[in-house]
């Protein structure tokens, strides 16, 4: 099942502390290295595909997905990561890693992919 054709991208936010590590307003941002690590091999594994991870601070990297910084400007860094499947959102927010594999097959299904 593999599908050189589907390319799945994270973008993610590297893991920020605002308000420093010890503040009690607020809690860290982003997603830890190990985190987006564990999602990209879980999809990997499970379904094969090639996996771009984005940091979503890349301004370069990002003028080719307006649809996604439209998307945090409304949401805010609290959507990230936003799993795609090609130019397709298929999840928002930290899923585990098994949701984030069940989302991707779903939406390959009715794509025909």
């Amino acid at each position: 099942m593999h599908n050189t054709n589907n390319t799945v991208r994270i973008f993610m936010m590297p893991q920020q502390f605002p308000c420093g590590p010890q503040s009690s307003c607020c809690g860290p941002i982003g997603q830890t290295e190990e985190e987006i690590q564990v999602l990209k091999d879980s999809i990997q594994k499970e379904l094969a595909l090639n996996v771009d991870v984005i940091n979503v601070t890349e301004g370069k990297e990002m003028r080719d997905y307006l649809q996604i910084v439209r998307l945090l400007r409304s949401l805010g860094p609290m959507a990230l990561p936003i799993i795609a499947l090609n130019d397709e959102i298929v999840s928002l927010g930290m899923p585990e890693p098994q949701q984030a594999v069940s989302a991707i097959k779903e939406k390959m299904n009715q794509s025909g992919g």
